[in-house]
């Protein structure tokens, strides 16, 4: 049996991986040498930092001594939350969002001041991450979870040393070194037990959260010290789904004009039933001379299996063939002869990642450190989808449906004929792509190698007069992705219902929850197999990518001025397939291309309190793969014209001109600041069809490639106001503490159609129009009460149509989280969390009348914890 290969193939692949992955605490992403020192001490001249003077620092202190425009969160933050992953913390901070994972709810990437995952990069002490999805270059990191995170740096103005793929922003992630709060040793450990409102009905087993960290030094004059960490979670719920493909204008009941569903709209019945495991596994040796040498060798080990189970149940709804849709009112209309259908389509997402890496800061002369890093990461994504289809259909199917709430509901006329499961026949359409069964496997496979070296003079946070930095930096990423389609279709005369792989009836929804092993072995036994190797799918790649840099640096009082320019060249080598008039043939291709990255930014103490900052830079968006990497397909037309369709082998890259200021003031446990920017990319790439003539203007070929034929720009404005104890208050409102932050995003984004007809769209993909965080805390001796609400405003998909009727977006959303901590003594602390108490759901709308397109809600979750520090 296919389907049994496949599942013996992904089960060994699980198996044979240890998950790793314990980011501990983060540095501000440019070099080691340019943290302030960590001991109180410490003479002025320290160059070479081998250590925070705590464990735990402020937010605001990572801030104020970053050299460029920073935001962050550590684990004293991340603590009063009920977050699970890393995007959903990094949700907290200003100018941050989190997009969902797989349409799901959720959180998987995150966007920064509006540009998702693919135009931003990820580094953890210094040396890039690479874990990237088969189709664009965005880091998949909710392979981190929320309870290894120490401290994480979003910088907003990257330096640069910095790598230039950050048109968003670069996300540093410092782990914990063991000579952190001094040589001490230091652990915590905690467990959670999680109940979902909405449990998985496909997985019975307990949600929970499993974790460790720690550090101890040891040898002469204890130079040397360990860290290592560990985490283990397993997370089962579901989300409500709902969707509806299209609509069709006609009159209503009182006359007006009202949008009707014109296909298919699957109700509450559907649901995506999800499952995740996921082990973190972290450990690091180093040594250290006190302002001479650090050094570090580490390993992380990250692996993580998602079980997405997607069913989908409901009626195909157009007045055509037969069919009336009559409306009732507001969002509600009756229907008649509808096809009902009911579809599952599942995916096994296996990833699994190894790095191993290594750095030294070595004092060179009297104010020189010479930064060494590299790492090697071998990383694994595995995807088997299985997709019935068509699916099964019931004729003659008639009803009503609602849809002014979160999800539609369908109410069939004859329960009695909708619920008998022998009536819903298996749609046994043609064995194409476009509706047969199939099951799809596509492994990819990522080894990245990284080596950089840096050496700085004089521009540590504490220096003063003129300073230095130079360095060069080598990515090189050797990827192989490759596809397997099997489509399925029965024999003639043989067919196949749903009370055959399912219950008798579908009430309760039983029906839709099919023992679809036992459908793909029907189809095995009965049917036709068609394998498709898609070889202008499939491809190796290498991309090489070495990056020079430089900057000036002048320091005077609290004047601070940095001027520099990174020059990165990249150059891509693929061997991919073309089918000529139907001929498989082999393709490689080769692409190269360099860009100049000019980098100036100033800051300026006004005061103790008072800082200033503002910058000009350039950054730069590679190509998502997807654009590049995959084959072309070639025909001829009945004139004999060239027709090509597919990828693009010479696409350049993407652009941004960035203009920074921000306004910091520093409190007491505190800090207020405001920012605003304005980015202009060029070079944005969408699909495009154009025509090739020769000399005498007749046609000779027509192409349908990606270009880099569009813009975008966004403005903004982020706004950030915090301090732990509101002690200015009489008692005993001197015990409320307040965390906020509110960001307003102004995108605009010019589009341009396969025809080269161009339009502008109010926004970026994934942008909300808005962001706002508040959190607001009480504490009373062993009792710490907190109350988090996350919202954002209309945010715009990706989705876009020929009009704007036609462009899809995400309602505002307003959730709010609830934990309270008990702390019995100093080292042990337990927590009750509620999360999403709202039961928001993500609702997508298209039309001017914001009509239903798809909608996700996972209900609330309750977390119950136990955890020790020492």
């Amino acid at each position: 049996m296919i389907m049994q290969r496949f599942k013996i193939r992904l089960a060994h692949s699980a198996s044979a991986s240890v998950l790793v992955g314990l980011a501990c605490a983060i540095t501000p992403g440019p070099a080691m040498a340019q943290e302030p020192p960590d001991d109180a001490t410490a003479p002025a001249e320290e160059i070479v930092v081998t250590a925070r003077q705590s464990v735990d620092t402020p937010v605001e202190t990572i801030k104020r001594d970053a050299p460029a425009i920073v935001d962050s969160i550590t684990a004293e933050e991340i603590e009063k939350t009920a977050d699970i992953t890393l995007p959903e913390a990094l949700d907290r901070v200003v100018g941050v969002s989190s997009d969902g994972f797989f349409s799901s709810s959720d959180a998987g990437y995150v966007s920064l001041r509006g540009f998702d995952s693919r135009y931003n990069s990820m580094a953890i002490d210094g040396n890039p991450i690479w874990f990237s999805s088969q189709n664009n270059r965005g880091a998949q990191i909710g392979m981190f979870p929320s309870a290894i995170v120490k401290e994480t740096s979003v910088y907003k103005t990257v330096t640069p040393d910095i790598d230039g793929n950050s048109v968003g922003g670069h996300i540093s992630l410092r782990t914990l070194r063991a000579f952190d709060g001094g040589t001490q040793p230091f652990f915590k450990a905690g467990v959670r037990i999680g109940i979902p409102e909405q449990g998985s009905r496909v997985s019975d087993q307990q949600s929970y959260q499993a974790y460790g960290a720690g550090k101890f030094t040891f040898g002469p004059d204890k130079r040397f010290g360990f860290v290592f960490g560990f985490n283990r979670q397993h997370t089962a719920d579901t989300d409500d789904m709902g969707s509806v493909s299209g609509y069709s204008r006609v009159a209503g009941p009182d006359g007006d004009l009202v949008d009707v569903i014109n296909g298919n709209v699957f109700s509450r019945q559907s649901a995506v039933d999800k499952e995740t495991r996921n082990t973190a596994i972290f450990a690091k040796l180093e040594t250290r001379i006190e302002d001479e040498m650090y050094a570090f060798i580490s390993g992380n080990l990250f692996d993580e299996t998602k079980n997405y189970y997607v069913q989908r149940a409901g009626p195909f709804i157009a007045p055509t063939g037969g069919r009336t849709v009559t409306p009732t009112g507001p969002g509600t209309a009756d229907f008649t002869n509808g096809q009902g259908q009911v579809r599952e389509f599942d995916y096994v997402i296996e990833r699994n990642a190894k790095v191993l890496g290594a750095g030294l800061d070595l004092r060179v002369l009297d104010k020189g450190v010479l930064v060494v890093r590299g790492n090697y990461t071998d990383y694994r994504n595995d995807t088997l989808t299985r997709n019935t289809g068509a699916g099964f259909r019931l004729s003659s199917f008639n009803g009503s449906y609602d849809i002014s709430g979160d999800t539609p509901i369908i109410t069939p006329s004859n329960p009695t004929l909708y619920n008998d499961a022998s009536r819903w026949l298996f749609s046994n359409t043609a064995n194409t792509s476009s509706s047969a069964a199939y099951l799809r496997y596509q492994p990819l496979r990522d080894k990245v190698y990284t080596l950089g070296t840096t050496f700085n003079y004089n521009n540590q946070a504490n220096a003063e007069g003129f300073g230095a930095s130079a360095g060069v930096n080598w990515v090189r990423l050797d990827r192989t992705f490759d596809q397997t389609q099997d489509f399925y279709a029965l024999k003639s005369g043989v067919t196949l219902n749903l009370a055959q792989i399912a219950g008798p009836s579908m009430a309760s929804n039983q029906a839709a929850l099919g023992n679809y092993d036992a459908f793909y072995d029907f189809l095995v036994a009965n049917g036709n197999v068609r394998r498709d190797e898609a070889l202008t799918t499939d491809y190796r790649l290498r991309e090489d990518i070495l990056a020079f840099h430089g900057a000036a640096y002048y320091s005077v009082g609290g004047f601070k001025l940095l001027g520099g320019v990174r020059y990165e060249h990249t150059s891509d080598d693929t061997v991919t397939g073309q089918v000529v008039s139907g001929i498989n043939q082999p393709l490689s291709r080769a692409n190269k291309y360099g860009k100049w990255l000019p980098n100036l930014q100033v800051a300026y103490e006004a005061s103790d309190r008072l800082k200033l900052r503002a910058a000009f830079t350039k950054t730069l968006g590679r190509a998502d793969f997807q654009d590049f990497a995959p084959g072309v397909t070639t025909t001829f037309d009945a004139n004999g014209v060239t027709v090509i369709n597919g990828s693009n082998g010479e696409i350049g890259t993407r652009v941004s001109t960035n203009y920074d200021a921000s306004v910091e003031y520093y409190l007491d446990g505190g800090l207020l600041a405001l920012a605003v920017f304005h980015k202009e990319l060029d070079g944005e790439i969408f699909r495009q069809r154009t025509e090739v003539t020769d000399a005498n203007g007749m046609l000779t070929e027509i192409r349908t490639i990606p270009l880099n034929n569009g813009k975008a720009r966004v403005t903004g404005v982020e706004v950030t106001a915090s301090k732990r104890r509101l002690d200015f208050l009489p008692a005993p409102f001197d015990r409320l503490g307040l965390s906020a932050n509110f960001t307003y995003l102004d995108g605009k984004w010019d589009v341009v159609f396969t025809d080269g007809a161009t339009r502008s769209v109010g926004g970026l993909r994934n942008q909300p129009k808005w962001l706002s965080n508040v959190r607001l805390s009480y504490d009373l001796g062993p009792v710490d009460l907190n109350l988090n609400y996350r919202g954002r405003g209309r945010t715009f998909t990706g989705t876009f149509g020929t009009v704007k009727e036609e462009d899809v977006y995400i309602r505002p959303q307003h959730m709010l989280d609830f934990q309270l901590n008990v702390t019995p003594n100093e080292r042990l602390r337990v927590t009750f969390d509620a999360k999403n108490l709202t039961k928001e759901y993500q609702r997508q709308t298209i039309g001017i009348d914001d009509s239903l397109f798809n909608s996700l809600g996972r209900g609330r979750e309750f977390w119950l914890g136990l955890h020790f520090r020492y």
